[in-house]
């Protein structure tokens, strides 16, 4: 079904600058926020961030924690408190919404002043929870049986102050079909793209450095955020046998025949590839490539499927059951769901289970994540890039407000379709530089697979 052959990837461009949020959208987030707690009946919303799980506090306010935590209070009748420690006051400056600022020293490093505000049990007081309110506190995970996982003192102290226990609130910003964050508006959108284009960028010119004798952190060194914060650590391994994909780069140097896979993430976007360590197709006829190929070729009308299944309103069900028939079983498994929702944080949530009932919405960011685990022998193979689900009321407004957004996007569509033979849904808008491209030969990234013309 597929063929190998020398397809130059354009050039399709990128934003000159980061695009950058108004502060009257993140008004109207937290007015979606505020109606969304009291339908649930809570009188109150705790929102904890610290450096890794920011996304829900920085979805409220556009504020994120650097080397501390914080929590972001919100009550049913618009009170909204922010407490940080004594290094996020020095950074805070003007936020988009209207909030208090507490000093709460406790979430400050080790060692630091403790003199002047150091308990969190006044600021909550201040910050308006009272005794028998029923509050709900987001981190960063929906867990069974309603289980919190933010920091035991910090739900204890909500529990004295308000009479009970807090309630996991997770799924306010997160859950696969109702979260707030799963839908983006245009200007979010426009952050991603920039986003994508920094990641693929950077894994295109990581490919094209590849030689025998490199070391793994040397590739690295062509990671370039573009001035976005990570989403997840830079990978970078090589090797006869990659036992976990999700290596830090090292000192492992790449040799002809071995494996190599690389990721790169930033907040809104992430970039995989994986193959083999070759310079030619030929070598796929022979050898360790007799047992590599049908795995390539399977792994391709899988994603193929992926594709051509995912569209606005369509069942996340369906698009894992048409994704999951496309499988050669006995060739291999896989190591998680065939794709998941995108946000500042690599991974929200994922709609794609069987059985699924999430009909997926227009302005939902999506990746692409569908890894192979070879049942016998080895291999790594993979292809991760970000895409927007948009109807055509979305894409007629970033068409637009956002008209060389517009323009990269459909030239990405252009090439799937006819070059690489990709089918796509019109609401299908691809982010990534490299859209469905995969590089079977790792040492001369000049040959990329594509459907086999009939």
């Amino acid at each position: 079904m597929f063929e190998i052959t020398q397809i130059p990837i354009p050039d399709f461009g990128a934003p000159e600058e980061i695009p950058v949020l108004p502060p009257r959208l993140y008004r109207d987030r937290c007015r979606r926020v505020l109606e969304r707690l009291r339908e649930a009946g809570l009188d109150a919303l705790v929102v904890y961030a610290d450096r890794e799980h920011s996304a829900n506090l920085s979805y409220c306010t556009g504020f994120d924690p650097r080397f501390e935590e914080a929590l972001f209070v919100l009550t049913s009748d618009g009170q909204a408190t922010l407490c940080l420690g004594n290094e996020c006051l020095n950074v805070v400056s003007a936020l988009p919404v209207s909030t208090d600022i507490l000093l709460c020293q406790d979430f400050s490093l080790m060692g630091q002043d403790r003199s002047k505000s150091w308990d969190l049990t006044p600021l909550l007081a201040k910050a308006g929870l009272r005794r028998g309110m029923r509050c709900g506190i987001a981190g960063w995970k929906t867990l069974e049986a309603g289980r919190l996982e933010v920091p035991f003192y910090i739900v204890d102290l909500i529990s004295q102050r308000c009479g009970r226990p807090p309630t996991n609130a997770n799924d306010l910003f997160m859950h696969p079909q109702r979260g707030l964050r799963i839908v983006n508006e245009p200007e979010q959108i426009a952050q991603f793209e920039y986003a994508a284009t920094r990641t693929s960028n950077s894994i295109l010119k990581l490919l094209r450095a590849i030689e025998p004798g490199k070391r793994c952190f040397e590739l690295a060194a062509h990671f370039d955020g573009g001035g976005l914060p990570d989403s997840c650590h830079p990978m970078v391994s090589c090797g006869r046998r990659i036992p976990n994909g999700m290596a830090s780069p090292g000192n492992t140097r790449v040799v002809e025949g071995h494996f190599l896979t690389s990721a790169f993430g930033v907040w809104g976007a992430l970039t995989c590839r994986a193959g083999w360590l070759t310079a030619h197709p030929e070598v796929f006829a022979k050898g360790t490539g007799r047992a590599v190929w049908p795995i390539i070729e399977n792994y391709l009308t899988v994603t193929r499927a992926w594709y051509a299944a995912v569209s606005v309103d369509a069942s996340a069900g369906d698009v894992w059951a048409q994704t999951d028939a496309a499988r050669q079983d006995g060739l291999y498994t896989l190591c998680v769901n065939p794709g998941h929702y995108l946000h500042l944080d690599e991974w929200v949530s994922s709609p794609f289970w069987k059985d699924s009932p999430v009909a997926l919405p227009s302005g939902c960011a999506l990746q692409a994540d569908i890894i192979p685990v070879p049942r016998k022998g080895t291999a790594s193979i993979n292809m991760e890039d970000g895409i927007v689900l948009a109807d055509a009321r979305l894409r007629s407004q970033l068409e637009r407000r956002y008209p060389a957004l517009h323009q990269r996007c459909e030239a990405r569509r252009r090439f799937m379709i006819e070059v690489l033979g990709y089918a796509l849904s019109p609401d299908i808008l691809p982010l990534s530089n490299i859209p469905g491209a995969y590089f079977p030969c790792l040492l001369d990234t000049t040959w990329v697979c594509r459907h086999r013309r009939s």
